[in-house]
């Protein structure tokens, strides 16, 4: 499956609201397809049946934080909280085409923390980051 990379430098991530503003500077927010947008039964004399799948709109997204920072802690309160916690939100970056200032928005819809995060450190500059997974059970991209 393809990966969407998107720069955290140059986008906004919201999640239930929630600002996302400690993720290192110059890392990445990256959103992973889980399944195929279409599924393909092939028949006899070149014949092809295709039809849309129910679960194309799955994502999986990995977002770094700072370790210790307020979104790490928010974060982490969300995974622990007894009843699983339900998260919506967006990824929206800017850009410029023909002179005119546009936005990219990804909504992401329905998701949950799938793994526990997996810590990362740095031995060069010191950084300590939190990687979270939460998988969505539908992203539209809208451009």
């Amino acid at each position: 499956m393809s990966q969407i990379v998107i720069s955290a430098d140059t986008a906004t991530t919201v999640l239930n609201g929630r600002i996302i503003t400690d993720i290192a500077a110059g890392d990445y927010v990256t959103l992973t397809p889980s399944n195929p947008l279409t599924s393909r039964a092939n028949s006899a004399n070149n014949g092809v049946t295709i039809s849309g799948r129910v679960d194309a709109g799955v994502h999986v997204m990995v977002i770094r934080v700072q370790k210790f920072s307020n979104d790490d802690i928010w974060l982490n309160q969300q995974r622990n909280s007894a009843i699983p916690v339900v998260l919506n939100g967006s990824v929206k970056e800017s850009f410029v085409r023909d002179g005119a200032a546009l936005k990219e928005t990804y909504d992401l819809q329905a998701g949950s923390i799938t793994t526990q995060p997996t810590q990362t450190k740095n031995n060069q500059d010191v950084n300590a980051l939190m990687e979270y997974t939460i998988e969505f059970r539908n992203v539209v991209r809208n451009v």
